[in-house]
């Protein structure tokens, strides 16, 4: 301290206070932060060391810069620059900044984001409060208590920081996330500045999450078309679409203006943030994104706000009042149990505060809940309006934040206005009283009033009185409150079962619209719009899915759903021009329920489709009707003036519901097929009417798909219609206006709200006409090099990927376009690497990259150009690719691979199903073809890969092969059609290394590698449970050669046999006897091999496959006889291994008495010499009993086999030796003399010419 001079304090808070000071002998003014120690954990200590650490190392003019850190006995001191004041006091005094201010902000803002994420820094709390005035105009971004500066093994984050009223939409689903989040609050911030409030503002942090996650955002008129498009890429609500590095230097509302500050090579951080991540990289994050992913699709947030009401509400149940809250309640939730740098809180009048003080807290519930500084931010609100325009008396007065979360309901008057606002602000689940609405929930009492309103004031409305509608609508709005934020399913279920929903909402709904004189109220349309809003919400809440399993709640639900049709019919009927809105709120509705059974099983969510084709048809026509009417067409088409907003929007509401509503009930869920034969059955009664000639829905539909509002859900329709109709798809591919539409859409000459969806719609629906009509459409032919463009240009991952199904398509059907190995391979590397967002089933059920893989292929085996396969395996495209298939497949843990760890979406079992949405067996089938042909042209590459143990190729064709997965793609869509082509093509590759001249330690490396995965036992399953007869030969010749080359194999063949004798030995049978020479010849040999290396314990089976199932031999004397040479001898081959066994008995039987017995003894053991069982001969003196036999036994006959077994034997060199020492050549002359001096009248024997040639064999020059 003995260096500064302390002035004045200028912020206090509950982390320490915050002094102007002076550095001593000089005039530099400063601002020092005094942090007290006592009373601080250890990891707020580490903590701010951080933060302080984090600071030190930064060095830019727009980020406040710390000059000093020290401690004393007590505190840690912080010194920084002192700033001027701060931004948020400008917002307060001004409201807003003039737009050329807001771009200097802003490029400043920039300039500060870019040097701390070039240097992998996130901020993680931008927003007003922590950017400081810096003298000349200046900012500069302070507060880096949240701060984390990200190592290279670190590629998103999941802990929760920041302020909420900025929190970027993956933040507040507590997704993982990256950089692109500060990016997302510069957008909140620049926007605040321009429009004087957040874009998205709240009291509420359950609504504010809904804002951030499902509402566009707001323009106001006077924003500039370049700002608003800068902030429209900021404020995409996908981080992975977001406007981010380096494209956002180059923007034009900044560019030229962000100083970009260079400082001398340091350490290797890793990649900045504020380069592209190269394939792999990104390819490895996306897989960290996937793991670290939250379980469920609710956030976190929001769960535990609710928890901790849950708990703390079963403490206070049957209590009707509270003590008041105690002030860590008034925290917000979704900050994280880490604590940041301290924040002191400081009067908005005192001037330039350093980093990690809060200068002063956000005038909302969000910072400082019941401070009461400042009213909520005005926001429309046209239901408030309406209901104050309709009872002026009964506008509610302005009231401060309540201090309790348990209203007393036994000490009010049943009737009061008072009571039921007073509810409605209760049931706002803001931070103060996050316990109120489940108590509310939980108390009976509550509950009882509530229908007893809904009764007594639902009476009142039917009698057409104004008083029971001032009672009802406050009602609904707490309902609507409550059912719209309690994610506890089964509290809200027993209060909706106790006070009587939703039977008596769908009651005051259907008596409401049988009443002409209710319908002829002033405070009819409030009525009615709250209501719909309350039985929209309870179609939302969860308890109306199967897997929440609460009571009875699913047979309710489906009651409940069946009477909404009911009414939904009728009022659908009515061509009343007063009823417009009332049918676009029920028509919303009904998208919401159809959203809900979506969810559900197959049973309910199919009974419910099926009823609009049925009993609940006049929903059906409904729905068709309104697509007929003028006000459809009555859109501005591109380049025509604007009509006025409100008019606009409101000539809209009814058509976009009811193409909203069609799409609903058409499009099929991904990833939930109970609902798909229904919806299918829905869309073939849609084709059926879009194909009549007569009808004006076609024209209707066609004309609409230049309709910006309109476009996208008409673009469903449709492509659902054609997926179950050709006879539809022919109509279009005749209709010029609807063929230009499409390719007007393509080409962006249409103006619609979301143009990369409908695009992607529409390359999907041209792929598919392309398919069908096996023609290509009208035009389609001129659209060759934009769709190429858009596939090599687009970073939108599901652009193109539909623009690579759509290239593919067009290729199959002799479409040339000019695509290099320069163009293509970045694009489908960017494509795989990036992740994957499925928003629509490609055409016939493919997966999202099966077009991707197709137009490889293509690509790949073009004729007449050079080969790219050289390109493509050199470059990341090939390591990416595999890492992709083998994500989609979900490579069960065990078998991942150690030459990277695979981080899957989360650990699967080896039951676990590949994600077909994203390759469908058709694209498995694909990708494989796609590597025998590179394997086919570069061979040498096949080793690098199948050589290295535990590679990702290796590991993916292992498991290819798995029986789990086989099973499971045979039970996928198309998957029988696919299984042979995916098991050969593994058996293909599986055969590369044997095909060519490889080391011998890489070969036992690869059979090593597939021995521990058992793919001899695999392949001998597949032949025999999938695989048709004609197609088993290439992998009996993989399973044959593996099991002659490595014991372990043989064993495992042998081992499956035994586990189902039954079936495989009816396989081999039919096997051996079928009409493939080839195929029985690989079983031949397969069979000698285990005959004769295993003992014969391990046997039985051969002999079972021989004698046949009656045991006649039968099939052992097919094969004798067979006509191919290479069959008989092998199965010679056979016999004489499964006789070594028995060659002791054998030579036994060469002195029985018996001369046949003898001969056939002799021939039996002959018959061994070829098949290399020498040294077994041997051991039993064959050789010698032979020659014996040869020369002195009785019969000719007996003779002749000795000599010719003696011919065979002398092969083996062991044997040869062995006659040679016993003088045979010697002994056979004198035989032989003996023949010569027969009579000449006498035959000669026919053992004199064997015993000729034996001699002349045994001869030195034949010695072998």
């Amino acid at each position: 301290m003995e260096k500064y001079h302390v002035l004045e304090m200028i912020g206090e808070g509950s982390f320490g206070r915050v002094y102007k000071g002076r550095r001593k002998y000089s005039a530099q003014v400063v601002a020092l932060k005094f942090i007290p120690k006592l009373g601080r954990s250890e990891k707020e200590l580490r903590n701010l060391q951080r933060e302080i650490e984090i600071m030190r190392g930064l060095r830019h003019p727009n980020i406040v810069h710390m000059l000093d850190s020290f401690e004393t006995d007590k505190e840690v001191v912080v010194v920084t620059d002192y700033a001027e004041g701060e931004l948020f006091q400008i917002l307060e005094d001004d409201g807003k900044l003039p737009e050329d201010q807001v771009q200097a902000i802003a490029a400043q803002l920039v300039s500060a984001l870019y040097y701390l994420h070039s240097h992998r820094i996130l901020h993680r709390d931008m927003k007003p409060q922590n950017i400081l005035l810096a003298k000349g105009g200046g900012i500069k971004l302070c507060d880096f208590g949240f701060a984390r500066a990200m190592s290279t093994n670190t590629m998103v984050l999941t802990s929760i920081k920041g302020t909420p009223l900025y929190m970027s939409p993956e933040l507040v689903e507590e997704r993982p996330y990256d950089h692109t989040a500060d990016l997302w609050s510069v957008g909140c911030i620049l926007y605040e500045l321009a429009v004087g409030t957040p874009p998205f503002y709240t009291t509420s942090i359950f609504q504010l999450v809904n804002l951030i996650l499902k509402d566009p955002v707001r323009w106001p008129p006077a924003i500039s078309p370049c700002f608003k498009n800068f902030l429209q890429g900021l404020l995409t609500k996908d981080p992975r679409q977001r406007l981010s590095w380096p494209e956002l230097l180059h923007h034009p509302f900044i560019a030229g203006r962000v100083t970009i500050i260079t400082e001398p090579a340091g350490p290797d951080l890793g990649t900045p943030f504020t380069s592209r991540l190269p394939p792999e990289l990104q390819v490895i994050k996306d897989q960290q994104a996937h793991r670290l992913a939250p379980k469920g699709n609710k956030s976190r947030i929001l769960h535990q706000a609710f928890k901790r009401m849950a708990k703390e509400a079963k403490q206070t149940k049957h209590q009707n009042t509270g003590p008041a809250l105690e002030q860590e309640d008034r925290t917000i939730p979704v900050v994280s149990d880490t604590a940041p740098l301290p924040r002191l809180r400081a009067t908005p009048q005192e001037p330039g505060l350093l980093p990690g003080i809060m200068a002063s807290e956000i005038k909302s519930s969000w910072a400082a809940l019941g401070a009461g500084e400042a009213p909520p931010a005005p926001r429309e609100n046209r239901i408030t309006q309406d209901s104050e325009q309709a009872f002026p008396e009964l506008r509610p007065e302005v009231v401060g934040q309540q201090s309790t979360d348990v209203v007393d309901l036994e000490n009010e008057e049943p009737d009061s206005d008072d009571e039921w606002q007073h509810l409605l602000e209760t049931t706002e689940p803001v931070p103060i009283q996050l316990k109120a609405p489940l108590t509310l929930l939980c108390n009976p009492d509550f509950c009882q009033r509530i229908q007893r309103q809904l009764l007594e004031a639902g009476g009142q409305i039917l009698k057409g009185t104004l008083e029971g509608a001032s009672q009802i609508l406050p009602a609904l709005r707490v309902l609507s409150s409550l059912l719209s934020t309690c994610s506890d399913s089964v509290p809200l279920y027993s209060f909706c079962r106790e006070a009587g929903l939703p039977g008596l909402l769908l009651s005051l709904l259907r008596h409401s619209q049988e009443s002409n004189s209710i319908q002829q109220q002033c405070w009819y349309g409030t009525f009615l719009h709250d209501l719909m809003a309350v039985i929209q919400a309870y179609f939302a809440c969860t308890f109306n899915l199967e897997r929440s399993q609460t009571a009875d709640s699913l047979q309710v639900f489906q009651e409940a759903a069946s009477l909404f049709l009911d009414l939904l019919g009728k009022l659908l009927a009515q061509s009343d021009d007063s009823k417009q809105t009332l049918q676009r709120d029920s028509l919303m509705c009904f998208t919401v329920l159809c959203e809900a059974m979506d969810g559900n099983s197959c049973t309910i969510s199919k009974a419910f489709y099926s009823s609009l084709l049925t009993t609940q048809r006049a929903v059906l026509e409904g729905l068709l009707h309104g697509l007929t009417v003028p006000q459809l067409l009555s859109h501005t088409p591109p380049g025509a003036p604007q009509v006025s907003q409100p008019r606009r929007e409101q000539s809209e509401d009814l058509p976009g519901a009811i193409a909203s509503a069609l799409a609903a009930i058409c499009i099929a869920p991904l990833g939930l097929p109970g609902c798909w034969e229904a919806k299918e059955q829905i869309s073939r009664h849609l084709a059926n009417q879009l194909t009549e000639d007569n009808n004006q829905l076609r024209p209707s539909l066609i004309c609409g798909l230049q309709h910006p509002i309109l476009c996208l859900h008409l673009l469903k329709v449709l492509y659902s219609c054609c997926h179950v109709s050709e006879r539809l798809c022919r109509r279009l591919g005749q209709e010029p206006l609807a063929l230009e539409s499409l390719l007007m859409l393509v080409q962006g000459k249409v103006m619609v709200v979301d143009w990369e969806e409908s695009t992607e719609v529409t390359l999907y629906l041209l792929s598919l006409l392309a398919l069908r009509l096996q023609d290509l459409p009208s035009g389609m032919e001129k659209l060759g090099s934009e769709i190429a463009t858009l596939f090599t240009h687009s970073h939108v991952v599901s652009l193109v990927s539909a623009a690579a199904c759509l290239l593919g398509q067009l290729g199959q059907q002799g479409m040339t376009f000019d695509l290099q190995p320069m163009e293509w391979i970045p694009a489908a590397t960017h494509a795989l690497s990036a992740p994957a967002e499925v928003r629509l089933t490609p055409p016939d059920g493919c997966g999202f990259y099966d077009g991707l893989l197709i137009l490889l292929l293509q690509l790949l085996t073009q004729q007449g150009k050079a080969s790219p396969i050289r390109d493509m395996v050199s470059s990341e495209m090939w390591t990416v690719l595999w890492h992709r298939f083998s994500m989609a497949l979900r490579l069960p843990e065990e078998v991942s691979t150690q030459e990277e760890e695979l981080s899957l979406s989360s650990p699967h079992s080896s039951s676990s199903e590949p994600d077909w949405t994203l390759i469908s067996p058709q694209g498995v089938a694909a990708t494989l073809s796609l590597a025998v042909a590179t394997f086919t042209q570069e061979p040498q590459l096949c080793l690098s890969h199948l050589s290295q143990r535990g590679s990702i190729l290796m590991s993916t064709l292992k498991y290819l092969l798995s029986p789990s997965f086989l099973q499971q793609l045979g039970q996928a869509p198309h998957g029988s059609e696919f299984l042979p082509i995916v098991v050969l093509s593994v058996c293909q590759l599986l055969c590369f290394p044997f095909a060519l001249d490889v080391d011998a330690h890489l070969l036992v490396g690869i059979l090593a590698d597939l021995t521990d995965s058992e793919v001899t036992a695999h392949l001998l399953q597949v032949c025999c449970h999938h695989l048709p007869l004609p197609q088993v030969e290439l992998p009996i010749s993989l399973l044959t050669h593996l099991a002659l080359t490595d014991p372990t194999s043989l064993n495992q063949f042998v081992n499956t046999v035994a586990a189902s004798p039954r079936s495989i030995i009816s396989f081999l049978s039919v096997a051996l006897l079928g009409d493939q020479p080839l195929l029985t010849s690989d079983l031949l040999s397969l069979l000698a091999h285990t005959a004769r290396v295993l003992s014969p314990s391990h046997l039985s089976f051969i002999q079972e496959l021989l004698a046949g199932s009656d045991e006649s031999y039968r099939p052992l004397r097919s094969l004798l006889g067979h006509p191919e040479n290479s069959v008989r001898a092998r199965t010679y081959g056979l016999l004489g291994h499964l006789l070594q066994h028995s060659m002791p008995h054998m030579t036994q039987l060469l002195g029985d008495p018996q001369a046949g017995i003898r001969r056939n003894a002799v021939s039996a053991l002959g018959n061994l010499g070829p098949e290399g069982l020498g040294e077994e001969l041997l051991q039993c003196q064959v050789p010698q009993r032979l020659l014996e036999m040869a020369c002195g036994d009785p019969q000719t006959n007996v003779k002749e086999a000795a000599l010719i077994a003696l011919r065979s034997l002398r092969q083996e060199p062991c044997i040869h030796q062995v006659l040679v020492s016993l003088g045979a050549s010697e002994k056979l002359a004198l035989l032989s003399l003996g023949n010569q001096l027969l009579p000449h009248s006498s035959p000669r024997p026919a053992s004199a010419k064997h015993c000729r040639k034996l001699i002349h064999l045994l001869r030195p020059t034949h010695s072998t």
